[in-house]
């Protein structure tokens, strides 16, 4: 399976698109003429203890032996919201409140002196794999419609879930279906015994 930014890629689009999101951050010194970066402010600087939202990319690029901002946790990843994803994870829309819940979350998780954040991603996903599974075993229009709760990687599971369930329900039912050689296989191909006895790479 190809997850093209399931972890920080500098050339992946996805992952340029999670660091646009927007979490929220404090200033922790007075910073004169950036008042500009708060739109709802009125002052031409900001004040220490001012509080803001950024984009992520904005944080992550910023000297960490004299940051200017102290990221904070958004409220997708609070106490509160970790007992709805306890009580039945499965219900909750998870694309209507973060297009990018899971790569947002592991971005923020160094930000998180508690590990709350990591261990919220862990049951989530966990609880919510379980769903993920029966509806790409039971692929029809109802399910694809119900896809739409999914967020970012939760999307592509699904989609090569399905396909991987429908290339294995062909070959059951004996229709044509072209079976690639895993890498293990490939790889005792190419070490098959000579003519003499000895394998290629004892030669």
């Amino acid at each position: 399976m190809n997850i093209p930014s399931y972890r920080p890629n500098y050339y992946s689009l996805d992952d340029i698109t999670v660091t646009q999101e927007r979490i929220p951050c404090r200033t922790t010194q007075d910073l004169y003429m950036m008042g500009f970066l708060d739109p709802s402010g009125k002052s031409p600087n900001l004040s220490s203890n001012h509080s803001l939202e950024l984009p992520l990319w904005a944080v992550l690029q910023q000297d960490e032996r004299n940051p200017h901002f102290e990221a904070q946790i958004p409220d997708i990843y609070s106490a509160a919201y970790k007992e709805i994803y306890k009580a039945d994870a499965n219900y909750v829309e998870l694309g209507a409140l973060c297009k990018f819940y899971y790569e947002l979350g592991m971005y923020l998780t160094r930000y998180d002196n508690t590990n709350s954040v990591a261990e919220m991603l862990h049951v989530t996903a966990q609880e919510r794999m379980k769903g993920l599974k029966d509806l790409c075993q039971n692929v029809g229009t109802e399910s694809l419609n119900t896809s739409s709760k999914f967020e970012f990687t939760e999307r592509l599971l699904y989609n090569e879930g399905c396909k991987t369930n429908k290339l294995f329900d062909d070959w059951l039912q004996e229709r044509q279906v072209h079976i690639k050689s895993t890498e293990i296989a490939v790889n005792l191909r190419k070490r098959k015994r000579s003519p003499e006895g000895e394998t290629q790479e004892e030669q």
